[in-house]
């Protein structure tokens, strides 16, 4: 099954929900922790960043071949987080050396470059919140001190509320616009609950 082109008006649609979402000028040097259910927003936001010829790294859970087919990403190098070994794929238990992967792709591109980790709930599974904070931490550090931009997607559901606000703490936030009516939706229907 190919991928379908959306018909213009879903696509100017999708467009203006982006922009609604975030200034497009993401500043450089910033790890955004994008809040969304599944990662639409952080990938349209690549996809941008990448046709402006910014380089790119995409590490993701997805198997490779089908985001590079699905989102048209030919020439970005995808690393697949799994248990599996092979070429461009990275066990989940190693963060320690993905933090690495990140730091020299930003170094062989001047310390430039955008970076989507798209398995962010997965690298908890597989080594806990704590230590899976101290490397989103260590990241965010590193890219402070460089121009490169990393985007983090994650699903506000998959976490406690204070490992959310641990997360949220050092990192830029965006909201996908989808999340926030979602996240509305429920506010109002906790409060006519609570009559």
């Amino acid at each position: 099954m190919g991928w379908v082109q959306p018909r213009e008006e879903e696509m100017s649609t999708e467009a203006e929900s982006v922009r609604s979402a975030m200034p497009m000028d993401l500043e450089k040097g910033v790890c955004y922790l994008v809040k969304e259910k599944k990662p639409e927003l952080s990938y349209r936001l690549f996809e941008t960043l990448v046709a402006q010829k910014i380089p790119g790294l995409c590490i993701t859970r997805q198997y490779p071949e089908r985001v590079r087919r699905e989102r048209g990403l030919a020439e970005v190098r995808i690393i697949w987080l799994s248990h599996t070994p092979g070429e461009d794929f990275h066990n989940p238990t190693a963060i320690g050396t993905l933090a690495k992967v990140i730091q020299k792709f930003s170094e062989d591109n001047n310390g430039e470059g955008v970076v989507l980790l798209d398995g962010l709930e997965y690298l908890i599974i597989n080594n806990g919140f704590l230590q899976t904070l101290m490397f989103v931490e260590h990241v965010n550090e590193f890219v402070m001190q460089r121009r490169a931009i990393i985007l983090l997607p994650v699903s506000p559901d998959t976490l406690e509320e204070k490992e959310l606000a641990l997360l949220e703490r050092n990192l830029k936030v965006l909201e996908s616009p989808a999340l926030r009516t979602d996240l509305e939706a429920r506010e109002v229907s906790r409060l006519l609950d609570s009559y």
